[in-house]
């Protein structure tokens, strides 16, 4: 066997030892979870695959995260009809998070987060939002808020509305 053809017979062994050590285990895939509206209804997020999907996870005691709402609000009221909807995933109490909805007039929905999806998506700050292409991949992410963000993220969402 020459040179190339053991480096294929080695590739093929390695790829075949990952497969067998991952132990049959599916990844996760974004969309994966299922979270509880203030509503107390249960949805699967999988639902808003085929959308552009921006994922906005903040706390109701979180200053940036108050400044950043009314930007957002105003990309939902643009944009809400072209295949793009924004899903608030509250890291806070259901309570204080109904109290800011309607303070706030929140329009779009928002959702009590859990541990398991803060793990997933790697939130270490917030706010921290989220971009989604419509095939349900994370395109984008950014921690904490500013107008330059915000600007650098409606760009993002008018590539992937196209």
């Amino acid at each position: 066997m020459n040179f190339w053809g053991k480096m294929k017979f080695i590739s093929i062994i390695l790829i075949f030892v990952f497969l067998i050590s991952c132990g049959g285990k599916r990844l996760q895939e974004p969309l994966e979870f299922q979270l509880e509206t203030l509503e107390g209804e249960k949805i699967n997020l999988k639902n808003y695959k085929g959308r552009v999907i921006l994922m906005d996870f903040w706390a109701t005691w979180c200053p940036p995260c108050r400044l950043a709402i009314p930007y957002l609000i105003n990309l939902y009221q643009k944009y809400q009809n072209k295949n793009f909807v924004i899903l608030g995933i509250g890291l806070d109490e259901k309570e204080a998070l109904k109290k800011m909805k309607e303070e706030l007039n929140i329009p779009y929905p928002i959702f009590i987060g859990n541990n398991e999806m803060a793990k997933f998506y790697q939130i270490s700050a917030i706010p921290t939002l989220v971009l989604i292409n419509k095939r349900g991949v994370i395109a984008y992410k950014e921690v904490g808020f500013s107008e330059e963000g915000i600007k650098n993220l409606e760009t993002k969402i008018l590539e992937m509305l196209e």
